[in-house]
């Protein structure tokens, strides 16, 4: 976007909203399709228990932003009010806090970006003052996005906290761990990471954390990941060249020998040298980590090389916090104290 703003991962994004919202500042999230722009905003909100009501910018027009005239009798005689859009906080509606996304600022134009000037510096519109415990965030593409954007007017940008969201593998792969994506695919973009984002403006379907949860989507109903249906579905939503990349590795994945016998039977295993195995099976070994079973995952774990021991803690750590509580976890950490997880 521009060298002076810094990019940030989801995680760093979020603490920094909630330290903008506790002293009342306004944060703009600039960054590429896909890539999570909008849900950052609904996770802070799930974290702090707080409403979350989403601004569509670019569905206005300026005069829609102020309201609708309507006339008031006073004492002196007839005036113009403005009746507020219902889709802006109401305290006794929404709660006394809550965050207000004005979600693709930039495809808006100039003067609906304008409409908002009031808004952002002194919390209202017309006859309208937002709630005191709701924080504004705003979000939208770059100029560089192919996206249909507008240059977004000074004094606009001038009321804004911006910061420029970059996908990050590690930050991903602990969300979609926790939210049960497909352990394969988890593991296939742990061996390609630069195929989680991959922006081609003159291209119909690319790869993005947006664009991977579909292909995932497909996986949960396709089981056979060596299913021909199964590149159709990945290359519809992420291109032909990642989407052949995921079905060479699941054709890996589903080759490797018996997991949870493996497990029982740390012994049996036999080491490689090929990454793309390695992966697929610190992967699947991780989505079966639970408490009873960690003594003997972390005895397959000791028998794999340094860098894919890393790889398979980190996994089953993003599965499940609580088990770096576990005794051979802690064991393992003390011999690895070199080691950042």
């Amino acid at each position: 976007m521009t060298d002076n703003i810094h990019q940030i991962n989801s995680d760093q994004l979020k603490k920094e909203i909630k330290t903008n919202m506790r002293v009342g500042l306004n944060t703009m999230i600039w960054g590429g399709p896909g890539i999570g722009k909008s849900e950052i905003p609904q996770q802070v909100a799930d974290e702090l228990n707080c409403k979350l009501l989403d601004f569509r910018a670019n569905l206005f027009d300026p005069v829609d932003v102020r309201g609708v005239p309507y006339v008031s009798d006073v004492e002196s005689g007839k005036f113009t009010s403005w009746a507020a859009p219902d889709i802006f906080p109401i305290a006794e509606r929404d709660g006394d806090i809550g965050i207000f996304l004005i979600d693709e600022l930039p495809t808006a134009p100039p003067a609906t970006q304008n409409a908002f000037l009031q808004l952002l510096l002194t919390r209202q519109v017309g006859d309208y003052t937002m709630p005191d415990g709701w924080s504004v965030i705003s979000a939208g593409n770059r100029l560089t996005d192919a996206a249909a954007v507008y240059q977004m007017p000074s004094p606009v940008r001038n009321r804004l906290m911006h910061y420029e969201l970059e996908p990050n593998i590690n930050t991903w792969c602990d969300w979609a761990l926790q939210h049960d994506v497909d352990s394969t695919l988890v593991s296939f973009l742990r061996f390609k990471p630069n195929l989680l984002y991959s922006f081609k403006a003159d291209e119909y379907a690319f790869p993005t954390p947006r664009s991977w949860s579909f292909v995932d989507k497909r996986l949960k109903l396709e089981k056979d990941h060596r299913d021909d249906s199964m590149f159709f579905g990945a290359s519809a939503a992420v291109g032909n060249g990642p989407a052949g990349e995921f079905v060479a590795f699941a054709k890996i994945a589903n080759e490797l020998p018996d997991i949870d016998y493996l497990i029982e039977n740390p012994h049996s295993y036999k080491p490689t040298t090929d990454p793309a195995v390695m992966y697929a099976l610190t992967g699947a070994v991780a989505s079966r980590a639970k408490d009873a079973k960690m003594d003997k995952i972390m005895a397959v774990n000791k028998k794999l090389p340094t860098e894919f021991q890393v790889v398979l803690v980190k996994t089953l750590l993003a599965k499940d916090k609580s088990l770096f509580n576990h005794a051979s976890v802690q064991s393992w950490v003390s011999a690895n104290a070199n080691v950042i997880l």
